[in-house]
């Protein structure tokens, strides 16, 4: 076993003191004799946890010197050192570098978040500034500003009214049937059944179809194929296939975004969709849409839900 070279030299005798770094080598009351933290020297007005971590960096910075001090003061005596001893301060030097570079990072981003705040209260408390401003031009007091401050009168409905039904009343009278209809890619549309006001429905008597028309306006386009090649059986297969090309060429976009969306169909070209709607306004229910919805994959059918 290698044994200890001896030598007259004054050995390197640690200084704990050196560890903490108060005035006149002093403790701080703060921490009681065996170092630790005193109770009752805590209190209320240093309670910022980044400027608390921020000060606990910089002491354990000054503690990683001091023992890189000591281990470097050490390995300059290689005489007075084993090998084994000597390869445990190298590692020890290695280590306290390691802890100084994380501890100055650790700073560097408690003052990158310091200055994110200021700068976020500093931005919140000018845009908490402009809406008073505007407030004051708008009640008169001032020179006229605009319309954000006044107060727009509600509108108070009955109470039995329904959202929904005042809701599709309103879209109804401003949704032309006959016009262009919906084209952008989008989940619902709109549609007006007119099979369900036809006299051939009408005469049907209390067997039908829907047994009530449609008090809503068909805006989902499996609702529709569903209304179209699941009921009205009162009309020919040709009869329905016409009035559902109708409503899914008024209804392109969310015609395409159930096929593609819903169905998860890839369409290499969007005129696949033009020949359904061809398809279906000649009177014929095209055979790839069979796969794709169950009233579609039973139609023609001469009772509701089952395959003729």
């Amino acid at each position: 076993m290698a044994q200890r070279p001896t030598s007259f030299s004054k050995p390197f005798i640690p200084d704990v003191t050196r560890l903490f770094e108060f005035r006149n080598n002093t403790m701080s009351p703060a921490y009681a004799s065996n170092g630790s933290v005193d109770s009752r020297t805590l209190s209320y007005e240093n309670s910022d946890l980044n400027e608390i971590t921020r000060r606990q960096m910089l002491e354990d910075i000054n503690a990683y010197r001091y023992d890189l001090d000591f281990c470097r003061t050490q390995l300059n005596a290689p005489e007075l050192l084993t090998p084994q001893e000597s390869r445990t301060l190298q590692i020890r030097v290695l280590d306290c570098s390691h802890n100084i570079r994380h501890c100055q990072h650790r700073i560097e981003l408690l003052d990158a978040q310091a200055r994110n705040a200021a700068r976020s209260a500093a931005q919140s408390a000018a845009l908490g500034y402009r809406p008073s401003q505007q407030h004051r031009a708008s009640t008169g007091t001032g020179t006229p500003g605009s319309m954000s401050g006044v107060k727009r009168q509600r509108f108070i409905k009955p109470a039995d009214s329904d959202d929904d039904e005042t809701a599709d009343a309103v879209a109804a009278s401003l949704m032309n049937l006959e016009g262009a209809g919906t084209s952008s890619v989008q989940r619902l549309g709109f549609w007006k059944c007119r099979l369900c006001t036809s006299q051939k429905y009408l005469d049907a008597g209390a067997n039908r179809v829907p047994s009530m028309p449609c008090k809503w306006p068909l805006k989902d386009v499996s609702k529709m194929l569903n209304h179209f090649l699941d009921m009205h059986i009162e009309h020919s297969p040709q009869e329905r296939c016409e009035e559902l090309g109708a409503a899914l060429a008024h209804n392109r976009g969310p015609f395409e975004y159930w096929l593609t969306r819903t169905r998860a169909q890839e369409l290499d070209d969007t005129s696949i969709i033009d020949e359904f709607v061809n398809t279906l306004q000649s009177g014929a229910l095209p055979e790839a849409l069979r796969g794709l919805n169950r009233a579609a994959g039973a139609f023609p059918n001469t009772v509701s839900g089952t395959k003729r």
